[in-house]
């Protein structure tokens, strides 16, 4: 045997060692994180914080109150006493929703791993697994091939683990915070944060919904290639496995663009002021 086979031996040997090592264990943790949300609302340190942030904003919000009382009481306009009329009752929603922000978060976390679990089964992680086995039974004709795609599959589960991570925390971060995000309810001007707020934690949330969708849909893809033929339907396999792995790390960033695409309704005021300050600095 020649040098250069020796050596193309050698790379072939080294890559597939490389995915048999990385791919396992990869694939494992993603399958356990993409289908499930932990319950962020019964964890102490969490309720803590919210509890700090809820005692911010019920402070804002008794201000807020005391700031109309005192506008309606020295003056008798009956602008003044139609917009309290108004305001009162934001007020008061937001303070209700200021309040029950914990227990509204952890219900659509439970709702949520619920209809994940109706589309997956009990086992989110057995049917990840499903997908993965499928693939790796099927195999791949060429050595190389196989091994670069199986290198490929175990980088982008690494990153998919990694952005889950990510997506935890800042699940977390919304949770600690929603109390002065849906307490902005209660002023017109700074009611498009509450939207905002929603929009990201919807989004943020129920995306592992369309991805156990994606999971399902691509179980079925690869139980029916046949069509293909042996050696395609191999190959194919795991090129599906790839591009899965790809739109699964992909949808939590069109979820993160789809949520932040109305940033102008809540700087308008911001922009409002600052023209008038300006116009005010000219005169």
């Amino acid at each position: 045997m020649d040098l250069t086979a020796q050596i193309i031996d050698a790379i072939n040997g080294w890559l597939q060692g490389l995915a048999a090592q990385l791919l396992g264990p990869s694939l494992a943790t993603a399958g356990q994180l993409i289908f499930s949300t932990p319950a962020f609302d019964g964890i102490p340190e969490i309720a803590a914080m919210w509890g700090v942030v809820r005692g911010i904003a019920d402070a804002l919000l008794v201000l807020a109150l005391l700031a109309v009382g005192i506008a309606v009481m020295v003056s008798a306009g009956s602008d003044v006493r139609y917009s309290a009329k108004v305001l009162v009752p934001r007020v008061v929603l937001a303070a209700i929703w200021v309040n029950a922000s914990l227990v509204l978060c952890g219900g659509l976390i439970r709702l949520n791993n619920a209809i994940v679990e109706l589309l997956v089964g009990s086992s989110g992680a057995a049917a990840f697994a499903d997908l993965t086995s499928i693939t790796r039974t099927a195999g791949v004709a060429p050595p190389l091939v196989g091994a670069l795609i199986g290198v490929a599959a175990a980088v982008l589960a690494l990153l998919l683990v990694a952005l889950y991570v990510g997506r935890d925390l800042v699940l977390v971060l919304a949770i600690v915070l929603a109390p002065l995000a849906v307490g902005s309810l209660a002023l017109p001007a700074s009611a498009e944060l509450s939207r905002t707020w929603v929009r990201l934690f919807g989004a943020v949330l129920f995306v592992q919904v369309v991805q156990a969708v994606l999971v399902v849909v691509s179980l079925q893809v690869l139980k029916h290639l046949d069509w293909l033929g042996p050696f395609g339907s191999e190959l194919t396999s795991g090129l599906v496995l790839v591009t899965v792995l790809y739109l699964l790390l992909h949808l939590p960033f069109m979820a993160l663009r789809w949520a932040l695409q109305h940033p102008a309704g809540w700087t308008a005021p911001i922009r409002t002021s600052v023209v008038a300050a300006r116009r005010a600095m000219a005169a």
